[in-house]
């Protein structure tokens, strides 16, 4: 059965079986993510015109694109890169803060078959060296926000001067930077995406800082990563996009319909708001919102009702935020008709809550880094269990090994591992299966030629619903 047979499944009753029997993967021979997320629809005349994205930012100001629109300025920067030089799996770097100008940049970079290399904002030079360093960047994109440290980390690098060849800014006045609206404004609005395999480098993803050795010392930018020796950016090809539709829809319970537009508080340069949120939405040509963090509760509750979202993904920490205003949530006249949140975290005080207390479905997910939405919970298709994470999603074959790579017994603790292909044998897409270091590809490791571990504690019992160790715990 092909994405397409999962949807059209229509019962309520628990289909889980079915549906997992009978899913089977369909990678295209050739396939690019900006062609499947944005210039596809762009090029009929009907589609063209539908909403890509809403974006306000913090002072509620709108960025509305349709999907013409989004890949005509997805274009323009595409052309902008290659005559800058970009080929194929050069690596661009993107400091930006979240907007629509960072959708429009991953979007571009992927367009030209380079690698998009997200990072954050608001850090130290130390934390862009690092990793400008490691992966290579020849083309870097900053804002206002991020361009102080970052060319700070540029002027004291040698090595940084040598390979960093092109630097553009956004609402920045610097004569080293390129204006990104003077860049565009030349540039032609058609382009001819790059074929690919879909097995090619898309994404280079970083982990969050807090978990990286380079925060012992950040006194000195330098040319040498040996301090950071655990660095790795998790590798994301254009096949990783197939393998997490699955999970996508069953989270979002059989996203899309009618009309939903989905919402995602998660910056879009982050893994989750890049692949649980950006890319499957604009995959399905639909419409995505977005806005900065830190808003209030009553301006998200705003932004909610006035688009009107019907899917929203989001932590825990802004649900538990929500939820402090008095079951707020509940009685907002939207068209909510699923939340959904990352199954660490959510404490079974706000699972009770979510699911008593509101009008919509809830439900929870495991999405670790590099392995696709993989375990979820699915109103639509399959009864959820309080405190369970859910079932394990179509497509996917999993296990739980004890320390030396057995199979533990039901309902006992282990590691949750991913196989690295499905029940047919062939290779599961939404598997990362590399690495980044370092200027190279590696190899993730393996267990028993087979299985990819995630690091998750879990059990799973007799009727397939699988429990975090700390899914009995909380308030």
């Amino acid at each position: 059965m092909s994405m397409g047979g999962l949807m059209e499944e229509k019962t309520k009753s628990d289909m889980h079986s079915t549906l997992f029997k009978e899913y089977e993967w369909y990678v295209p021979s050739n396939f690019n993510i900006a062609s499947a997320c944005c210039h596809r629809w762009a090029s009929s005349p009907h589609e063209a015109r539908l909403a890509a994205i809403y974006f306000e930012d913090q002072v509620g100001q709108l960025t509305s694109l349709s999907y013409g629109q989004l890949s005509e300025k997805v274009n323009k920067l595409a052309n902008g890169f290659v005559r800058m030089g970009i080929h194929p799996q050069d690596r661009i770097a993107i400091a930006l803060q979240h907007s629509a100008e960072t959708a429009i940049t991953i979007l571009a970079a992927i367009t030209v078959g380079a690698i998009a290399v997200p990072l954050g904002i608001s850090e130290d030079s130390q934390y862009y060296a690092n990793r400008l360093i490691d992966c290579g960047a020849r083309i870097a994109i900053v804002d206002k926000h991020s361009f102080t440290p970052f060319l700070h980390a540029v002027d004291h690098s040698s090595q940084l001067k040598n390979s960093l060849k092109q630097i553009i800014g956004i609402n920045t006045e610097d004569e080293r930077l390129i204006p990104w609206k003077a860049l565009l404004a030349r540039q032609p609005k058609d382009f001819n995406v790059i074929p690919v395999r879909p097995d090619t480098t898309a994404i280079l993803l970083y982990p969050d800082v807090g978990t990286e050795a380079e925060n012992l010392r950040k006194n000195k930018v330098s040319d040498s990563v040996s301090e950071v020796s655990e660095l790795k950016a998790t590798v994301i090809s254009h096949e990783t996009l197939i393998g997490g539709l699955p999970g996508f829809t069953c989270s979002q319970d059989w996203f899309p319909q009618n009309k939903d537009i989905f919402f995602t508080t998660y910056d879009w340069s982050s893994y989750y708001g890049l692949m649980g949120g950006l890319l499957p939405t604009l995959y399905f040509g639909r419409t995505i919102v977005g806005c900065p963090g830190g808003r209030t509760v009553p301006r998200l509750l705003s932004l909610i009702e006035h688009y009107p979202v019907t899917n929203f993904f989001t932590s825990s920490e802004e649900l538990e935020r929500i939820r402090a205003f008095s079951g707020v949530l509940s009685k907002c006249d939207s068209g909510l008709r699923c939340v959904s949140t990352i199954a660490q975290g959510c404490s079974p005080a706000l699972e009770f809550w979510l699911r008593e207390s509101t009008n919509f479905k809830f439900n929870k997910l495991l999405m670790p880094q590099g392995f696709s939405t993989i375990i979820s919970e699915s109103n639509a298709k399959w009864p959820s269990v309080p405190g369970s994470v859910g079932k394990a999603v179509p497509g996917y074959e999993l296990a739980v090994l004890d320390p030396k790579g057995n199979k533990v017994k039901t309902n006992s603790f282990g590691t949750l591992h991913v196989k690295e292909t499905d029940k047919n044998d062939d290779s599961s897409p939404g598997v990362c299966t590399l690495y980044w270091h370092s200027n190279f590809l590696h190899p993730v490791p393996i267990i028993n030629d087979q299985w990819f571990n995630t690091g998750i504690e879990i059990k799973v019992d007799k009727n397939g619903y699988y429990w975090l160790r700390d899914s009995n715990k909380g308030n």
